[in-house]
This record gives C-alpha cells, structure tokens and sequence, in this order.
C-alpha cells in the first residue's frame, strides 16, 4: 500500500518530506536538541508553545520536556524512573505468590516498553506512534492503569504475604459504622 511504504520512508529518512509525513519527527528531535544541557525553561519552549510540535502534551511529552528542562533535567528523569522501576522490582521479588511476583514483573514490564517506545519515538530512533510517557503524557485512560496497578501492587505490599501476614485479620478488613 502506497501510506504504508510513505510511513516506512519516512521513518527511515524524515528529511524525505519535511513538510509532510517527516514533520513529526524532525520537529520532535529539533526541541529534544534545542534543549542544550540546562533547557529553555518551563514554558519557554518554542517548539510547543508555538505549535509547531504537535500534540505536544501526549505523544511528544518528552520532547516537550527535553526542550524546557534539557540534558540535567531528562537525567533526573532518567533517574526517577530508574528509581522507580529499582523499587518495583524489589517489590515483586519480595512478594512470596506467584501472583504477586507475576504482577509486579508485569507492571514494571508495562511501564518500561511504554516509556522506551515514548522516548524512542520522541528522538528518531522509533516509529512515531501513539504511545504516551507513564506520569508524564496527559491523558486519561493510560494515567487511570498505571496508577490503578500501582495502587494493587501497593496493596498487595501492604496486605498481603509480603508484608508478613499469613491470613486474614479482621484489622485488614475495613469496619465501617452505620447510623
């Protein structure tokens, strides 16, 4: 089909169409490498404020940011999430079903592939898509999951084997007084 080998090319050489099926791309690695190692500031990027990078708080979020916060600030990023995947993997290593175990290799599973494909896609080095950043992107029903299997692993944390409790106390149950 002639859109898809169009998509293919350009990918494969943005510069091909510039103005057409490229302009994503190269806008998106323009604000990444306008960025320069400190950034232009929180709402002084050019490439978004102006309208020249679409959907600027969804799919290039991290372009976006790159722009405003540069090298320093995509490194605590970096490292933020780094922490935070470090912490789910403890967790899930700590949990003593398999289901818990399972469930937290999944989730920080989830987040990664989502966050490597974002940021991927935002520096040239993937297909854009329509993938958002975990915690990042606006919208709606991704934030909703992640944080929804956040909150079931940090439950699990609390209440479940890892924690250290081997069956049901009533103190776990919520007592709830009606009138």
């Amino acid at each position: 089909e002639p859109y898809q080998k169009t998509r293919v090319s350009s990918f494969l050489n943005p510069y091909l169409d510039p103005k057409g099926a490229g302009y994503n791309a190269l806008q998106s690695m323009i604000a990444v490498g306008s960025g320069g190692l400190w950034g232009t500031g929180v709402g002084y990027g050019t490439q978004s404020r102006l309208g020249y990078l679409p959907e600027h708080q969804t799919d290039f979020i991290f372009a976006a940011f790159a722009q405003e916060w540069g090298f320093i600030g995509v490194l605590v990023l970096f490292f933020l999430m780094g922490l935070l995947y470090w912490r789910l993997l403890k967790l899930s290593f700590s949990g003593q079903t398999n289901f818990e175990k399972l469930f937290g290799l999944g989730l920080i599973f989830f987040i990664l592939i989502h966050s490597v494909v974002h940021i991927g896609m935002n520096i040239g080095l993937l297909p854009i898509t329509g993938i958002s950043l975990p915690f990042l992107s606006y919208g709606g029903s991704h934030t909703i999951t992640v944080l929804l299997g956040l909150g079931i692993q940090m439950g699990m944390r609390k209440y479940g084997y890892a924690s250290g409790s081997t069956r049901l106390d009533e103190d776990m149950i919520p007592q709830y007084r009606y009138l």
